[in-house]
């Protein structure tokens, strides 16, 4: 893609701007992220008023890690595969010695 194939956005987060070059197919996902984390701000700021704006993002970003962190234990698929590989050692050990007694 080149830099012309970029698409020039404009977000606002916290009060900050900013100008961001995407690719035009992450502008959806961007604009939910940006929406997800004002609507955190929100919450955050009405259940734990007085606190600073870098505090509510610190907040916001240990909220969003945990999400990340909770999707990616719920879609590894590392434990199934060792265990696949296990079973199929088992069988396959299994097969030869059964053609050893045929």
């Amino acid at each position: 893609m080149t830099p012309t194939d970029r698409l020039r956005i404009k977000v606002t987060i916290a009060g900050m701007t900013f100008f961001l070059r995407i690719d035009p197919k992450e502008e959806e996902a961007i604009r939910k992220a940006v929406k997800h984390i004002d609507d955190k701000l929100n919450v955050y700021r009405e259940h734990f008023p007085g606190q600073t704006t870098e505090k509510y993002l610190a907040m916001i970003a240990l909220h969003i890690g945990v999400l990340y962190q909770q999707e990616r234990m719920r879609t590894d698929t590392l434990p199934f595969q060792e265990k696949f590989e296990e079973l199929s050692i088992k069988l396959d050990e299994f097969l030869a010695e059964s053609e050893k007694h045929v």
